[in-house]
């Protein structure tokens, strides 16, 4: 009996706590983010370095790591990236394919444009982000799980799903700074 925890429920538990409670434990929130990216960043060249999948896991956590802690360290800074990259990638998983640099482009002036609002209006924007992040882990995870490729009606469910989650968080920390 295979006793593994698929990354897949992981992301979906990390995508829902980020979803619900990321402005409550925003410092936790801002790390998971980073680590994300570092992972991400890492998973894009790691294969062609390493050919073992043991150790490609091993360095792309080791990537995470390394983000994750410095995003814990620099707040302002980690605000703004963190903002920006949610809202980035927001635009690319909901708008992708890649197909030319038009794509990137927007994802990088949104994401610039969300990250300085994130550092001027920090509550919101974190709110914002982390609800945004949370949806698209619970609903690319889920979807994973079930075996569905992303549907059409992705964008619906994706808005929907953070529109719940910035709710919650919004109504829930009324009294928290």
């Amino acid at each position: 009996m295979d006793t593994t925890i698929p990354t897949e429920v992981i992301a979906l538990i990390i995508g829902a706590f980020l979803l619900l409670f990321g402005y409550r434990v925003k410092k936790i929130a801002i790390t998971i983010i980073w680590f994300i990216v570092g992972y991400w960043l890492v998973s894009l060249f790691v294969d062609k370095i390493v050919a073992d999948q043991m150790w490609q896991l091993i360095l792309c956590c080791v990537g995470g790591l390394v983000l994750g802690m410095f995003g814990m360290t620099i707040e302002k800074f980690a605000v703004f990236v963190t903002v920006g990259v949610a809202f980035g990638m927001s635009v690319i998983q909901n708008f992708g394919p890649v197909t030319d640099w038009t794509l990137p482009a927007i994802a990088v002036a949104v994401g610039v444009v969300a990250g300085v609002l994130g550092v001027w209006l920090i509550k919101p924007m974190i709110i914002l982000s982390t609800a945004i992040e949370g949806s698209r882990l619970v609903l690319i995870n889920g979807l994973a799980l079930l075996g569905v490729a992303q549907p059409e009606w992705y964008l619906i469910a994706f808005l929907a799903v953070a529109a719940v989650g910035i709710i919650f968080q919004w109504n829930t920390c009324r009294r928290i700074e």
